[in-house]
Parts: structure tokens; sequence; C-alpha cells
């Protein structure tokens, strides 16, 4: 199946270069996690950039094998890949060089160049949200170049994508991720999201990886030739929407994601 081949050709070069840029970032983040003790609410300095680190190149990948599918030109496929590439290879150097100071680089005006580092990387992902946005609405406006119900699991992914934008404006608004608590306070273990109110990092994670999720299982129960795949995958997809949904309320009212 062409969506899970190789990820990247000469149509995603820019998302290739940001895969590797991000990877190799990751690994200056994390001997700055080692050998670096200051924390910033309650985690590491470094802890952000390290997310980043991870969560980038997964994306990059992701979006370079969904190109492979949609029915665009390439030249729009070696657009698409610019905008986002390009976008956050220059967003994550704003977040390690925050790091490196020892101040936030999220929701931060405290001075001058706090704000504009901050407005900078606002900028970036609004470019990247409007590239995004161009996909989803290929989704359920064109045929992809792949089965049915493949594209049945992409537009439910793409509609857990869509609340997770919506709670990056939540934060954007709030300048602050948490809801009923001050940022920074009990937090799960590596993730960090609050045990003591709502956390909007946790409804921006799971709608973010719904474009992960769905399709590999999709993709494997079709390779496995399951019965009653298309049930199965929509069944899926309504239960991670609902759930997505749940989730989103229990932030709004300020209720943690998990008690632990």
């Amino acid at each position: 199946m062409p969506m899970f081949s190789s990820p990247f050709d000469s149509s995603t070069k820019a998302l290739k270069w940001c895969t590797w840029v991000n990877l190799g970032m990751l690994a200056i983040a994390l001997i700055g996690m080692a050998i670096d003790e200051r924390t910033l609410l309650g985690e590491n300095v470094w802890h952000k950039p390290v997310k980043f680190g991870l969560s980038i190149p997964v994306y990059c990948i992701t979006i370079a094998l969904l190109l492979k599918i949609y029915p665009y030109s390439f030249s729009v496929k070696k657009r698409i890949s610019n905008i986002m590439g390009w976008a956050l290879i220059l967003e994550v150097p704003l977040v390690m060089f925050q790091a490196f100071r020892g101040v936030r680089s999220h929701f931060n005006t405290t001075t001058p160049l706090d704000g504009i580092i901050f407005g900078s990387m606002g900028l970036l992902i609004l470019l990247n949200t409007l590239a995004l946005g161009y996909m989803m609405f290929t989704t359920f406006t064109k045929k992809l170049k792949t089965s049915a119900i493949m594209q049945r699991a992409i537009q439910f992914a793409w509609l857990g994508m869509i609340v997770s934008i919506v709670a990056g404006q939540q934060m954007l608004v709030a300048s602050g991720h948490s809801v009923g608590v001050e940022d920074g306070g009990a937090g799960m273990p590596m993730t960090h999201w609050s045990t003591e109110g709502g956390d909007w990092r946790a409804v921006h994670f799971l709608g973010m990886h719904g474009i992960q999720f769905l399709p590999l299982l999709t993709y494997f129960l079709e390779k496995k030739a399951i019965k009653n795949t298309a049930i199965l995958v929509t069944l899926t997809g309504m239960g991670y929407l609902i759930a997505m949904g749940y989730l989103y309320w229990r932030t709004q009212v300020g209720l943690p994601a998990l008690t632990v």
C-alpha cells in the first residue's frame, strides 16, 4: 500500500529535512536535560524541547505518508511540504533558545524579546495550520488514492485534530494550559498534565495523535483481512471522537484528564 512505503519522496524533501533537524535538536535537548537541573513550572527547562523534538518528526513522517495518497499535483505537495517543514524547522530552535534562557517559550510576553519569540512561533503555527486545513478540506471533498474505509479513518482523525486545534486556541486565549488551577502544579508523570484541574494539553495530545492511530489500525485490519473491518473502524472512530468530546468537557469544567 503506497501510504506505508518509504515516507519521503522528491516532493516532501522539506519534511524530510525537518525530521532530521528536529531529531538533532532532540539529541541536544536530551543532553541539556541530563546536565541542566534548572526547573520551570515544576519540570526541567529542557522538557518542552524534548517533547517537541519527539513529536515533530512523527508529525512530519505522518504528513509525508498522507501526501502520497492525496490527489495533489507534485507542485502542491511540494508547497505543503515546504510550508509545514520550514515552519517546524524554525519553531523548535526558538523553543530551545527559551529553554536555554530558563524562561517559558509559550504564552510569554514578559519582555519585548519574549513577545517577539512567542509571536513568531504563533505565526509559524498559523502557517502550518492553514496547510493542514487544506488537507482536511480535501479529505472530505475529494477521493483519496486509498480504500474508502482508510479515507473514513483519516476523516475521523482529522475531526479529532480540529478539537486539538481548538484546545490550542483555548490555551492561547488563557495564556496557559491549566483550567481551575495555576500552571505548574501537581501533574502526571512524564506528561505533567495537571492532576488537580483541567489541562488543555491532554486534549491537544489526544487530538494530534488520532491521525497516527486510526490509519495504522485500519491498515493492519485491512492487511489481515479482518471481517467487518469497516464496522470496526467506524466504531473506533466514533469512540475516539466521543472520548475527545468527553475529555474536552472535563477540561472545560476544570477536571483533570486522569486522577492518579
